[in-house]
């Protein structure tokens, strides 16, 4: 850190601090540009490598080259180099043709990981005190060590999880499984994080025999309007009981596939009155991206609140209901 530090008050000093500035803006977009497409040709491009170690490195550049003098607040410089983080992200992007969906996506985890670089090169350069020195040397190596995960099998958290929600509806069962196999219409208000992903604008689903395939099409515009990726859903029935259903993916070409792999789900219907039926929806899925501190409890949030969706809207649609919090499995 400190060779690096020496390195920009020189060329400062040459060509002037707002010049390295932006060529380092340039130099990073680029760099790290090939760096993921580095991580793509060698399959790492869904590990931490991506999401923490690149990152880490390109704001630990960032806060060496940011512009600063000794009557900086703390909080101007953390604002000036936010700005430039933020520059630097939307920017390389840009280049690697990201969708809206991945940006919003990356942006917590980038900036999270971005202010620990922040400290670190604040701790190493004028946190002045030794606790400070000491933990400007450990933070580097606790992010060493969470960038290597996902890039082998050993170095993984669990990937496969499961999420289910419930909810008790004023129906009899035989109601529910009927509702299974009308229309189905999902362009309807929904969750806030469900909001930014595309739901399916053509459902094939006209019978619910064991075998069946149903066939769900998106459509998802990366740039708003344009650059746009088809994809679709394949759903077997297993198994269809008066009180169950049980599915299988069998192919999946959405969006959603980008993220984690879908394995199946499972309806469970369970009476309570003879017009009352407790409704739980279950989907089993499987982790593509790591690091899993970050990515398991987003994913288990949102396919949990698709659960809940599709029991809203599919099987109960108009009929009243007490609604239940969508919760998490293994």
């Amino acid at each position: 850190m400190a060779r690096l530090t020496d390195i920009v008050d020189r060329l400062r000093a040459r060509r002037g601090a707002r010049r390295v500035l932006v060529l380092a803006i340039l130099l990073l977009v680029g760099v790290g540009s090939l760096a993921v497409h580095f991580l793509i040709r060698q399959e790492l491009d869904s590990s931490a490598l991506l999401y923490v170690g690149i990152p880490y490195v390109g704001a630990l550049v960032i806060a060496a080259v940011q512009p600063t003098t000794p009557s900086t607040s703390l909080r101007h410089r953390y604002r000036d180099f936010s700005l430039t983080s933020l520059i630097v992200f939307l920017g390389s992007s840009i280049v690697l043709f990201e969708g809206f969906v991945c940006v919003l996506m990356f942006l917590p985890i980038y900036f999270l990981v971005a202010t620990i670089a922040f400290a670190t090169h604040w701790l190493s350069t004028t946190g002045g005190k030794h606790h400070g020195k000491r933990y400007a040397s450990v933070l580097p190596l606790i992010v060493l060590v969470s960038s290597f995960e996902g890039t082998t099998d050993r170095l993984s958290a669990e990937r496969t999880s499961s999420a289910t929600a419930t909810r008790v509806a004023h129906m009899t069962p035989a109601q529910v499984m009927a509702n299974l196999v009308r229309p189905i219409d999902l362009d309807k208000d929904r969750n806030w994080m469900l909001s930014l992903f595309p739901m399916p604008y053509r459902v094939e689903a006209e019978s619910l025999h064991p075998g069946d395939v149903h066939h769900l099409h998106t459509r998802y515009h990366r740039w708003f309007v344009t650059n746009t990726h088809e994809g679709v859903l394949r759903l077997e029935i297993l198994e269809v009981e008066p009180t169950r259903v049980r599915t299988r993916i069998v192919h999946d070409t959405t969006f959603f596939s980008s993220y984690l792999e879908q394995i199946g789900t499972e309806i469970s219907l369970t009476p309570i009155t003879p017009d009352t039926t407790k409704i739980a929806l279950t989907i089993d899925y499987r982790r593509k991206l790591d690091p899993a501190w970050y990515f398991h409890p987003l994913q288990k949030y949102a396919m949990g609140q698709m659960a809940g969706f599709f029991i809203d809207e599919v099987m109960i649609r108009n009929a009243p209901a007490t609604r239940h919090q969508a919760r998490g499995g293994t």
